[in-house]
């Protein structure tokens, strides 16, 4: 079982989300597959510039792509990104039929790839979205909160995201769930210290979760999370990076499972008020402007192509 190199590891400094929609025609996958087999070497090539850089990829596919793509039976969880709306908030369904990812300690040896696989890829499909995002104070969004504070590691990462036996074909793929938040920077920062602190659920400064009476229901570290039956999380590991200049900037958030579900149980838990009329606060200030889920196959399908 090999998983792909950019599944597990931790954040680099610098990576792009690549988004890539599909030309529609019958024989797209005779023309897709014999230049998806290129991309190692045209990784490997830009390594070459600095392999002290750590280059590390996946690639990914929607639901629609597989059926167009392979002969093979899909991943058994592998659905559509499920668009999901209630007053102001709004998380949508977007386009994208091949996701990769490349993150590294250079930002223009990502930029050298992404260029790499427009060109590769423009006598078949479009690159519809390349998000460059990079590290920012550390280890904090945008909004100057730590992000992945509670990240699982190690083995119980590895248990939180890839598949095992209960879909034997994809031993050691793992679903991905892709949005890009545009933040309201303006609106935000009109809040007071503390103000940000309860819709966060924790300490600006310390990154302190916040206990009791004085973290609200509606804070970020209570709603953005998946839960079971009993109220016991679900864990899974996001690699979220910030992007953006200073007329637009946010956060990409990418999440990885097991399941897909794993991650539409926090989405909806975030944007659907609960009983007492309690949704993610945060949503107040940040807003989704795309959505997408994608199967990381393991390493050895993309080999066996």
């Amino acid at each position: 079982m090999f998983t792909q190199s950019a599944v597990l590891t931790d954040a680099s400094p610098f990576a792009d989300f690549i988004t890539i929609t599909l030309n529609d025609n019958e024989a797209i996958s005779e023309q897709f597959l014999p230049l998806l087999k290129l991309v190692p070497t045209l990784i490997k090539t830009v390594n070459q510039a600095d392999s002290s850089c750590n280059i590390e990829w996946l690639i990914a596919f929607s639901d629609s792509a597989w059926g167009k793509l392979f002969n093979t039976e899909k991943p058994t969880a592998l659905v559509p990104f499920t668009e999901m709306k209630e007053g102001n908030r709004h998380f949508p369904a977007t386009v994208g039929d091949v996701f990769i990812f490349i993150k590294s300690s250079r930002m223009d040896l990502n930029f050298r790839i992404a260029k790499g696989l427009a060109d590769l890829f423009a006598s078949c499909a479009t690159v519809s979205e390349d998000i460059q995002c990079y590290e920012y104070l550390k280890d904090r969004d945008m909004i100057d909160f730590v992000d992945g504070t509670e990240n699982p590691t190690d083995q119980e990462r590895a248990k939180a995201v890839l598949i095992g036996e209960e879909d034997p074909a994809y031993q050691g793929g793992s679903y991905i769930t892709l949005q890009r938040y545009v933040h309201n920077l303006n609106k935000w920062n009109d809040l007071k210290v503390s103000q940000q602190e309860q819709v966060i659920g924790r300490t600006k400064v310390e990154n302190i979760e916040l206990t009791g009476a004085a973290k609200p229901a509606y804070a970020h570290v209570n709603k953005g999370k998946a839960t079971d039956a009993d109220g016991k999380e679900i864990p899974m590991y996001r690699q979220n990076m910030p992007y953006g200049n200073a007329i637009e900037h946010g956060s990409m958030f990418i999440g990885f499972a097991n399941t897909p579900e794993v991650v539409n149980i926090a989405l909806r838990k975030m944007i659907y008020a609960d009983s007492e009329g309690h949704y993610d606060r945060l949503l107040d200030y940040t807003r989704a402007v795309t959505g997408g889920i994608f199967f990381a196959p393991p390493a050895s399908f993309l080999n066996s192509l």
